[in-house]
């Protein structure tokens, strides 16, 4: 992950070849960042972030799949919480307004971190899905309860219980996006203005404004519990078979043609026979 900083904008860019995996190379980067944007006396932290990506194909990939295939280690366990770790950060900086620029297949984990972010925008290759009930898993880092939120609890159902995936006009419509541009160009200047235009206001009350807004998240109890309930499931032998099912049809998760259709590839490998 690479950053810039203008005054009080901060472009952060997903660099992570070649499907920008959620690894922990990104996750470990990801999580230093946000470290740095916790506030502190004396302290100038950025008023606005644009999350980015360097990959046209690929805003943010899933978890690595490795990371949750036996044998369990506890350096797997804790690249998994430091992701859980990096969604509470932004669910818990009220100093900072964190965007979304979405131009390229976001999935699984990396749609439970956008989903948590404050405001999410789409351009013509947005496409957002999460798998897991697709591989026996749940959306455990709280891609489920978010998803409810934002979209209801009908809509968020078909989404999830049948691994689909939102495009950039659907995303919109439906709110998963605040809205979805044509092109390229759009989408950037859209993201940047906005930007800029928080970037001029004082700090203090964007931070009450935030903090306002973060009583209607789900309470982390629920999260908790939800995580609680996950671990059990990627212990069970029917997903221990489909992860490797998956990592062999993946080519070891690279870009290839079942990466760059999931999740329509993942149900057509294991559940269309």
């Amino acid at each position: 992950m690479s950053r810039l900083q203008i005054s009080n904008i901060t472009w952060a860019t997903f660099d992570n070849p070649p499907i920008n995996l959620v690894d922990y190379k990104l996750i470990s980067d990801l999580h230093d960042f946000l470290t740095w944007l916790q506030p502190a006396v004396n302290k100038t932290t950025p008023k606005a972030v644009i999350f980015n990506s360097a990959n046209p194909e690929f805003y943010l990939g899933h978890f690595d799949l490795h990371n949750i295939a036996k044998p369990f280690t506890d350096t797997k366990t804790a690249v998994f919480n430091q992701l859980v770790e990096c969604t509470r950060f932004l669910l818990n900086t009220t100093s900072t307004a964190f965007v979304a620029e979405i131009n390229g297949r976001v999935i699984g984990a990396g749609h439970e971190l956008i989903i948590q972010m404050d405001m999410r925008f789409a351009g013509p290759k947005a496409r957002a899905s999460s798998f897991e009930n697709a591989l026996g898993l749940t959306a455990a880092a709280g891609g489920q309860p978010f998803l409810g939120h934002t979209v209801g609890r009908a809509r968020a159902m078909e989404y999830l219980l049948a691994a689909q995936e939102f495009d950039g006009p659907t995303g919109a419509a439906l709110g998963l996006f605040n809205s979805f541009h044509p092109t390229d160009e759009q989408l950037r200047a859209k993201v940047n203005d906005l930007a800029s235009r928080i970037g001029m206001f004082p700090q203090h009350s964007l931070n009450d404004t935030k903090f306002t807004f973060a009583s209607l998240n789900p309470s982390i109890t629920a999260l908790d519990e939800q995580l609680e309930r996950f671990v059990p499931l990627e212990n069970m032998g029917s997903e221990q078979e489909i992860i490797q099912n998956i990592l062999a049809a993946s080519q070891n998760q690279t870009m290839c043609d079942f990466e760059l259709d999931i999740p329509n590839s993942v149900v057509q490998t294991l559940w269309s026979r």
